[in-house]
């Protein structure tokens, strides 16, 4: 995340705020929400966010010797059976509108408290995750919660290519390891691998 250098300096103050913006691009559009008061936030760059009480984000981890951790955020809320059920509505789009498709993490900055109502300083993008599953759960008769699970920038950097390790790319991991110079291509060869 690159910090402009007059907020780098302004986060030395005694009054600064800031709040995580949460921008998912689905299949159906955009949804753009940050927690906290209920209420819309509009930013520098005139685009709204919808704030939520009940909204619940995890840990930003950074991914580190050789793991990928995962992010979550979960919505929380008592049913009202008046409404249509909200969970179901999510549920009727299903996880094809989130799966494999970015999540957006946005740092937005307040120097004063009037900022918050008018910002001048515009959300800085600092992480970009894949939304992969959605996790529904009834507690009692009518309280819900979805949960968006995403993965980090990068869950498969140790997997191998096409599924397999050639020798070229064990020769690239351990130089002077031989160990895959012999292994069949595929299993549709009629000779044998060692001696007649």
């Amino acid at each position: 995340m690159n910090i402009p250098e007059e907020i780098a300096q302004r986060l030395n103050d005694e009054a600064v705020g800031a709040a995580l913006l949460m921008e998912m691009d689905t299949s159906e559009g955009f949804i753009r929400l940050y927690p906290g008061e209920n209420g819309v936030f509009r930013d520098a760059n005139g685009v709204d966010w919808i704030g939520c009480s009940l909204l619940r984000m995890g840990e930003v981890k950074v991914s580190s010797n050789g793991s990928a951790p995962t992010w979550e955020a979960s919505l929380s809320y008592v049913h009202d059976p008046d409404r249509d059920d909200l969970l179901q509505v999510i549920r009727d789009y299903g996880v094809a509108a989130i799966d494999g498709r970015p999540c957006r993490l946005y740092f937005q900055y307040f120097g004063e408290l009037e900022e918050m109502f008018a910002p001048i300083w515009q959300p800085i993008k600092f992480r970009t995750l894949t939304m992969r599953r959605l996790i529904y759960t009834h507690n009692g008769p009518q309280e819900r919660s979805v949960t968006l699970l995403c993965e980090g920038p990068f869950p498969l950097r140790s997997r191998p290519l096409n599924g397999r390790y050639t020798d070229a790319d064990q020769r690239r991991r351990a130089s002077g390891d031989p160990s895959l110079e012999f292994l069949p291509t595929h299993g549709f060869d009629d000779q044998p691998l060692f001696g007649a």
